[in-house]
């Protein structure tokens, strides 16, 4: 556990024993005299040395002698004299300078300073609340970075002033004041996100699913229509199963013949008539020529197109709610590694 001082900020200046400024090799020195093991980091081309377990990243000038730049930290023991920052609302650290609006900047720690052109200046409420929910601002005078995880301070960047960014999507306006002052439109500019998220993924989906559904709809009217137009043919009921004196039989067979005088046999159920035929009794059956095997009684024909269409409209349903849940699933899932 390091002591108060340690994580005690001077802007511009230090965060405790760290100095901005210092160079590599006496850095390290430092991170030891506070028995923080470094011994095993080297200085890559990237110029970052994390402190993964004290929540601190180094990051060192790319020029000789390579010198302590900027110090990122997301420990919550973090103080700026004894006030708490990490997890403040924006507005509490910004405001706590009282510095004028031109010396902020909205900027990515990871934007080139040296880039040449602005970012076109945040106006709206919808950019204001993005920058609120996951943006970084700068207070530019006195090296001070903010990055912000739904309107709150989630990580602090330290620099020497002269090395804070000089370009940037705006400076910190009224509206975002006003903005995190109320508490709940931050993390509700979060949620918008992802409902537009969500909408644009699961807009497509309800494209297919209307469409899927007015073919099947389609589909079936054709197909009615062809069964109203089917002509009716006489049959035979040669055997009724369980068979007499039984009254109600499952099983119907009967015997007809088709345009081309060959002969089938069919088994209907006793739902395909209005009364319960009696065994030799003749009724009337109706079948697509291209399918005399698939015969159907004088009642089932009147809504043969929604009961052959059903189980598929079920289906597509079926695929539409599980292509909904992986959507949500997957936004659900984004959301958790983001917020860790």
């Amino acid at each position: 556990m390091k002591s108060d001082e340690f994580w005690s900020v001077e802007v511009g200046v230090r965060m405790g024993p760290l100095v901005l400024g210092t160079e590599y090799d006496s850095l390290l020195a430092v991170l030891r005299e506070h028995r923080i093991n470094v011994d095993r980091q080297t200085l890559d081309q990237s110029g970052k040395v994390p402190v993964p377990e004290f929540g601190i990243q180094l990051n060192f000038s790319q020029a000789s002698p390579r010198s302590l730049i900027r110090i990122d930290v997301s420990d919550v023991r973090l103080r700026f004299g004894s006030l708490a920052v990490i997890g403040k609302r924006a507005h509490e650290i910004v405001g706590l300078f009282k510095i004028p609006r031109k010396e902020t900047l909205w900027c990515s720690i990871e934007t080139d300073s040296e880039a040449s052109g602005l970012v076109a200046i945040c106006k709206t409420t919808e950019l204001s609340r993005e920058l609120l929910a996951q943006g970084t601002i700068w207070i530019t005078s006195l090296g001070l970075g903010l990055t912000l995880r739904d309107g709150l301070v989630a990580m602090v960047h330290l620099c020497n002033p002269a090395q804070s960014p000089r370009y940037g999507s705006g400076p910190w306006t009224k509206e975002q004041q006003l903005l995190s002052e109320v508490r709940e439109l931050p993390a509700a500019s979060s949620t918008s996100t992802k409902r537009n998220r969500k909408a644009i993924l699961i807009a497509p989906i309800q494209l297919a699913l209307f469409a899927s559904i007015g073919t099947l709809v389609w589909w079936a009217m054709q197909l009615q229509q062809r069964w109203d137009a089917a002509p009716e043919v006489p049959a035979i009921v040669v055997a009724l199963d369980p068979p007499p004196p039984n009254i109600l039989p499952n099983k119907i067979t009967v015997s007809f013949n088709d345009a081309a005088g060959n002969q089938h046999r069919s088994i209907l159920g006793h739902m395909q008539f209005l009364t319960t035929p009696k065994l030799g009794e003749e009724v009337k059956v109706r079948f697509l020529p291209e399918s005399p095997e698939m015969v159907i009684g004088p009642v089932a024909f009147r809504d043969v197109g929604f009961k052959t269409a059903f189980p598929y409209g079920i289906g597509i349903l079926a695929v539409y709610s599980i292509l909904q849940l992986a959507v949500l699933g997957s936004s659900q899932f984004r959301h958790m590694r983001n917020k860790n």
